[in-house]
């Protein structure tokens, strides 16, 4: 990565004592973000308030970056620590800005330099983060701080781009760190068995218990070969454990070799001592024990537990048979419920629909006893209710509404009410005497003054109710009669009813 290096403006204050001078990388970065970052009214907007700025700033300690420019970063550590101690001064001046602006623009050479170094950063700082895993801060602190020592002086290298030294000190600080996990987890999972090693040796266990001692020996050496080898850390935890099992059961039987030795303990108390054990193990395990033959109780005992470890793998499998079982019922109920809310979704439809049938035939009667049969007749067909009214006369070739038929058109107000969102088209019909065209005009002549007449009494929008004329086009009746004349001429009023 190549920069175009410029001379740095002189600093608004003294250097302090120390400050280290800049070179490379970390002075191509801060030009350009001086270019970037003029003045302080952008410096502020580019750095935000204080306390953002140190969580900045902790962010970027926790991403190593004050290893990577630890010269940048400390500049700007500096100046934030400048102006925190105004802010508690109560000096918030034009100087506490200048400070947070600077402080802000020397982050971000440090975040630069960092993201332009990292690659060559990448095995020391895994190796960095596997050591913090492993607790080595804590557990191999000297190591630790040489190793941490030796990456922050990869990263002033790299601030200067002296990219050869950067190679020879990362891999420094990567064998560095490679030690300082090992011996973390050399203190984590071998310490008890070490201590435990060192008790067990004092004791002479290594001559009076050498199967347990050789025991931990090996467990203990198995564990150093997979911390050494940086293996997953189950492996020598595991080894450790045992080791520390080993070691201490050999020190317990050199313990009692010295105390027999000394005539503290007679072999006669440790073996009415172990005969007494293997009694109460007789008990527990609910078999005869012989005092006389203590192989024979033994076996016996093993035999009750294989019996039980028998009859507790019966136990299982009928236990998972059972649990098979309940699942499955599991699965028909919820499928017997599934069915049963599907038939309640029915039966409740069904109800619905049921009580609107009826209250539908209700409405049905109702209607239907309002006309005499001189004054019309009600049909239903579907979703139609056709008033088919004989009793709504007009004088020959006239298409005024007599004050005398108010009291029926009332009836039919009534009906159009009773349903309450239908549609209504009022039909016309006349009989055959007389000319086709001139019956049409009539009959819709007729219609529309029938329509006019509801409008003007019923609040429904007129958009859904229609007049058409159909002269002696459909007539119910022989036109031959004076009978069937006078049926033919007649107003049906045809409601299409909403559906339920």
């Amino acid at each position: 990565m190549a920069f175009v290096r410029h001379r740095l403006p002189a600093r608004p204050r003294p250097r302090r004592k120390g400050r280290r001078r800049f070179g490379g990388l970390a002075r191509a970065v801060l030009v350009t973000l001086l270019v970037l970052c003029p003045g302080p009214a952008a410096a502020q907007e580019g750095a935000g308030s204080l306390q953002a700025l140190e969580a900045r700033l902790g962010q970027a300690r926790e991403n190593a970056i004050h290893l990577l420019a630890p010269s940048s970063f400390r500049e700007a550590e500096d100046r934030l620590e400048d102006a925190a101690r105004r802010l508690r001064d109560g000096r918030r001046d034009a100087r506490f800005e200048e400070l947070l602006g600077e402080a802000g623009r020397w982050l971000a050479a440090a975040e630069g330099i960092a993201a332009a170094g990292r690659p060559h950063f990448r095995e020391a700082l895994a190796a960095r983060d596997e050591a913090r895993a492993s607790g080595a801060e804590t557990r191999a602190v000297e190591g630790w701080g040489r190793a941490e020592s030796e990456l922050e002086t990869a990263g002033r290298r790299l601030e200067r781009e002296d990219l050869e030294d950067v190679a020879v000190r990362t891999g420094r600080a990567t064998v560095l760190y490679r030690r300082a996990t090992r011996a973390a987890r050399r203190d984590e999972f071998l310490g008890a068995a070490v201590q435990a090693r060192a008790a067990a040796m004092n004791a002479g266990a290594s001559e009076l218990a050498p199967n347990a001692f050789a025991a931990g020996e090996a467990h203990l050496a198995s564990a150093e070969a997979e911390i050494e080898d940086l293996a997953p850390v189950e492996g020598p935890a595991r080894a450790g454990e045992a080791a520390f099992a080993a070691f201490s059961r050999a020190h317990r039987i050199a313990a009692l070799f010295d105390s027999v030795r000394r005539r503290q303990v007679t072999v006669e108390r440790l073996l009415d001592g172990h005969e007494a054990d293997l009694a109460r193990l007789a008990g527990a395990a609910e078999v005869e024990p012989l005092r006389s033959d203590a192989g024979e109780t033994t076996a016996r005992i093993e035999g009750a537990i294989s019996r039980l470890r028998a009859d507790n793998e019966r136990l299982g499998a009928e236990l998972a048979d059972e649990r098979a079982r309940t699942s499955e019922l599991g699965s028909r109920l919820a499928s017997l419920e599934d069915r049963l809310a599907d038939f309640e979704r029915r039966f409740t439809g069904a109800r619905d629909e049921l009580l609107a049938v009826r209250e539908r035939e209700a409405r049905l009667r109702e209607v239907q006893g309002l006309f005499t049969p001189s004054e019309g007749e009600v049909l239903l067909t579907g979703d139609r209710l056709v008033l088919r009214l004989f009793g709504l006369t007009f004088e020959p070739a006239q298409a005024e509404i007599d004050e005398a038929l108010y009291p029926l058109l009332t009836k039919v107000q009534r009906v159009i009410t009773t349903f309450p969102g239908a549609t209504l088209r009022i039909e016309g019909h006349t009989d055959a005497q007389g000319g086709t065209r001139g019956n049409q005009a009539l009959s819709q002549q007729r219609a529309i003054a029938v329509r006019e007449h509801l409008l003007a009494r019923v609040p429904i929008p007129s958009s859904r109710v229609e007049a058409t004329g159909l002269g002696e086009e459909r007539p119910i009746a022989s036109n031959e009669t004076e009978e069937g004349r006078a049926r033919n001429r007649r107003i049906e009023i045809v409601l299409t009813l909403p559906g339920n």
